[in-house]
Parts: C-alpha cells; structure tokens; sequence
C-alpha cells in the first residue's frame, strides 16, 4: 500500500513538472502570477464575487487562460468578450476556444475595447485572462476609467496556494484521446474532406482543393487554419486549427484527410478512413527527413509520431522516382503511393497571373524583375532540443542587385523570403527599399512562381524555379558547417545543376558568367536522371484519385 501511495505521488510530480501542466501551474512555476504591483497580488474569487454583483462582467482576452476560464467556470456569466488582436474581433468565441464549445456564453462576439464605452465606467467589472501581459491590459482599462479589474491566473493560483490543490494537473493527451472516442460515435461523413497545411491555406492541398471545386460541387471540404480571416474559395468551411475540440470533432467525422504534416497521436483512424500525407515539399528534395533523419532520431518524441502516422497513413502523393523512394524511406512506408506530380508546382505554370498578384500587393511596378531569396533555417544544438535559427544570412543585397541588372537588364527587386520558423529574423536585414519582406505571404509558390531568379543555400525550394528552367543560384557561405554537422543530404550538394558560390565575389561571378542554354542542358540531365517530369496539372490528378475513392464509397453504400 506505501509502494502504491509513493507511485501515484511520483506520478502527480512528474504530472505538475511536466509537459501536461495546466496553464495556472505553468504560470505559477513562471512566477507569473506575481505581479509589480501589489493590490493585484492580493486578488481574490472572493473580492470578484463581491465587485461583480449587478454589474456587467466582461471577459478580456482569448487565449489559453479564456479556455481555461471557460473550462472551468461555468458559473460565471460575462456580458462580453474583449481582445485587442483584431484578428479574433467579429468572431465567437467558440471559432478559437474548445473550451467555449458548449459553454453559455462560448457564442458571444469578440469585440475590441470600444465596446467599453457603451457602459458607465463603475457599471463594469473586467476579468482579465493573459498570463503575459494582464498589467499592460489593466493599464489600458485604467486609461478608459475602469478600475474593477481582476486577474484569473493570480486568483486561480491564490485559490491553489490556499487549498494546496495540487491535483487539477491534467493530462491533456487522455482528455483529447477521451474526446476523440466521443466523436468516433458520430456518423462519418463520406463527402467531408479535412485539409491541413502549415494552418495557412497554402501548399499542396491548396491546389487539390481548387481541382475538387471544378470538378465537384457537392464535397464539405474543410480546411483547418490559423486565421479565420484567411480567403479561401466559395465552397470551402474554415475550422480554428487550435480549437483542439473542433479540430477533433471535424476529422474523426470526416472520410479523408489531407495533411502536409503530421496528424497528432491523440487523433483515432476509425475504419474506413482515408489518410493522404502530401508532405510539404515538391518532386525533389535535398535533405534527409523524418524517420531518415538524425535531427528526428534524436527526438524519441518526433519519433513516435511518425511511427504512428506512417502506419495510418494510406497513400502518400508524390511528384517522381526520387520522391518516391526517399518517402518509403522517410516515413517507413510501404503502402500504395500516388506518383502523379506535385500539386503546389502547377502554379508555377502561372508566371503571368501570379506576377501580377505579387507586384500588386507590394506595389512594385510591373516591368521591375524579381530576385527571390530564399535561405533556409539552421538548427541550434546548444539549447535544448533541436531549434529553429536563422543564420548566415550575409548576401550582399545592393552588390547582387548592380550585377543583375548589368548581366540581365533592368531594374530589380529582392524578394526577401526566410524560412517561415524564422519569418520575423526578416525585419532586420530591410535596410534598403528594394528589398521586400515576403515572409508573411502564405503561398511561397505564388512567389516562386512571380519571381525571374533565385537564390538559396540548401532549401528544397530550389528545385521549383528549375521545374520551369529559371536560373536558380546557390550561395553556401557555411557550407561545411551545415552539411558536416546538421543534415545528412540526400543529393550529392556539388552534383546539384545550379552554379554554387561559397562567398558572394564567387556569387557575382556565377551570375556574370552565367550562360541559360548551358544552364537548361544540365537541369534536364538532372531532372532525367531523377525522374521528374512537372507539367502543370498534378492538382488535378490528384483530385481524381480523391474523387475514385468517393466514388468507389457511394458504390459500397447501395
């Protein structure tokens, strides 16, 4: 019975340490429910009862503290809903919150601060829920003459601290495992499709689903996004990626899904479903990845994930010989694979449309030519974990642009794209007007497909202006480094057919002597030999196959 009781406490302790903590522990192992200014610290359930009494409660903020208020407290009716991101304004609250779905007031709009001003300022009661910057907010409602402000994360943890209640760490895994059987009671819908890419319609689904649309009319095509305000074509539902509730609901009651990354383990393949990994990266790619590569093998937890999905994965798309054999190897996979091209490559078939779309958003003239840079991450191996940075980024922008323009004629823009795990490090080198940030814009392959050059370092980007034979150049100024210590290629880097520079005199040089019927005879060569054959219309085959499978299901249905 004491081996039993000394168990389950290690177990509570490795609960509260670990990764299934609640926002109120990890906010109390931040010290964050401490606050500058002492009257806050103070804060009781007790002294918001007793403020609130027939006066207007508004819930400020819609973030993990809100799904957990709303997790928690179904006791508490508010008047409204307040957050300063107007990404979230116009929208309900269970669109973003799980924990709101269901609950009384998960229904209301979410609204900026002016709605205060409809009410008197002593007829307003706020209940802050950030645990960052709860201090910053109240300052904000102090300006407006609002003083009743309360803090959830200080009281839930005054409240913990009081009653010694150590026992509200939830393990979050069983409760979506738990959900999920739930929905799997649901009847499945055999014309839903479920769509995920990055939570940004972008990338190979997008493409797919632009095909389904032409060809059919009467799919619940969902797509699961980051923002609610992305546009998406008529015909398409959009879902709250981080409502873990509706997320669940929409694809345990779906026939198929489309992702391009993984599919979480708490999720349940029930029979009969469809799973088609696209993976997010055209019909070649440089590096090693997944179960094939070591920055995944030194991460048991990445590990398991990708043992998992690779044996409820049903078909993997592909665009050639190379892609299909480094999939098999990359997810374990020995199934059936859809060998048909790359959707997200047909738009570089579309160089005028895409141009113009490009040049009109960041107003650059239409008769200006477009330099894309596009590096890739590096990782970090000094911190914990394997992390995304963005180093060497030392291209001499003003010196490429003078060689350009005296090799290839007229006037050049940059088009500045990093990697989107390190978009935001792009502020810093915007120190000339014709170097424009891209990192924001979702489809990288509309830029591809806008630009006239590229230059990289070793991302499988590269591969795609070549697909429509533009001069692509490589610039490894950490050449050894990265290939010796942080990725395993799968392609030899001096057999690749772009001209390689590992400073930027040697960049210079490769653009001045650069030669495009010499340049086009080596890409055939490559493209040959790897067995890649683009023409445009790989959405479109896929949508077939898509549409074979619903088809061959209503045929089971009579």
């Amino acid at each position: 019975m004491k081996e039993n009781k000394k168990c389950n406490k290690d177990w509570l302790v490795t609960l509260i340490k670990g990764k299934h903590m609640d926002i109120i522990q990890k906010a109390m192992q931040k010290k964050q429910h401490i606050s500058n200014r002492e009257e806050l610290n103070r804060q009781t359930w007790q002294d918001f009862f007793q403020a609130a009494q027939h006066k207007k409660v508004f819930l400020f903020g819609i973030s993990t503290c809100a799904d957990y208020f709303f997790e928690k407290h179904h006791d508490i009716r508010v008047e409204g809903i307040i957050d300063n991101d107007v990404r979230k304004q116009g929208f309900y609250a269970d669109d973003f919150l799980s924990g709101a779905v269901g609950h009384p007031c998960g229904h209301l709009n979410i609204s900026s601060m002016e709605i205060l001003r409809q009410y008197r300022c002593d007829d307003v009661v706020i209940l802050v829920a950030s645990s960052n910057f709860y201090e910053q907010i109240i300052s904000q409602l102090e300006e407006m003459g609002i003083r009743e402000c309360f803090v959830l994360v200080i009281m839930e943890a005054q409240k913990r601290s009081t009653e010694k209640d150590f026992t509200r760490a939830i393990d979050d895994l069983q409760i979506r495992k738990n959900y999920a059987s739930q929905c799997c009671q649901e009847e499945m819908n055999n014309r839903k499709i479920v769509f995920y890419s990055f939570g940004t319609y972008s990338d190979h689904g997008k493409y797919i689903t632009e095909a389904l649309l032409k060809l059919r009319g009467d799919l619940d095509i969902v797509w699961l996004l980051n923002d609610l305000r992305t546009e998406v074509p008529k015909g398409v539902r959009k879902i709250q990626a981080g409502n873990w509730k509706r997320y669940i609901y929409e694809i345990e009651t779906s026939k198929m899904w489309v992702y391009n990354m993984i599919v979480p383990d708490y999720v349940i393949k029930r029979p009969g479903q469809i799973y088609i990994q696209t993976k997010h990266w055209a019909s070649i790619t440089l590096k090693k990845f997944y179960l094939d590569s070591a920055t995944v093998q030194d991460v048991p937890e990445k590990v398991n994930n990708w043992k998992y999905n690779s044996k409820i994965i049903d078909y993997i798309i592909t665009g050639s010989d190379f892609d299909t054999e480094s999939c098999r190897r990359g997810f374990d996979f020995h199934k059936d694979v859809w060998q048909i091209g790359s959707p997200r490559s047909d738009v570089l078939f579309r160089e005028k449309e895409c141009k113009e779309k490009v040049c009109r958003l960041y107003k650059i003239k239409s008769d200006k030519h477009l330099l894309m840079y596009a590096p890739t991450y590096r990782f970090d191996k000094s911190k914990t974990g394997y992390l995304h940075e963005s180093r060497a980024i030392d291209l001499d922008f003003k010196l490429v642009k003078d060689v350009l323009e005296r090799h290839f004629g007229g006037e050049w823009c940059i088009l500045l794209r990093l990697h989107p795990s390190v978009a935001k490090a792009g502020a810093k080198l915007l120190n000339n007007d014709f170097i424009i940030d891209t990192g924001s814009y979702e489809d990288s392959e509309e830029l591809v497909s806008a630009c006239d050059i590229m230059i990289s370092d070793y991302s499988s980007i590269m591969f795609e202006p070549a697909f429509v034979r533009k001069p692509v150049f490589l610039l490894a100024l950490d050449r050894e480094e990265y290939i010796d210590r942080e990725f395993d290629l799968l392609i030899d880097y001096d057999s690749l057919p772009f001209p390689i520079a590992e400073s930027n005199e040697e960049l210079m040089h490769n653009i001045e002597q650069f030669n495009q019927d010499e340049y086009e005879k080596c890409l055939c060569d490559f493209m040959e030999r790897y067995g890649v054959r683009e023409d445009g219309h790989a959405g479109k085959r896929a949508a077939e196959l898509i549409l074979e499978q619903i088809e061959s299901i209503k045929g089971e249905n009579r």
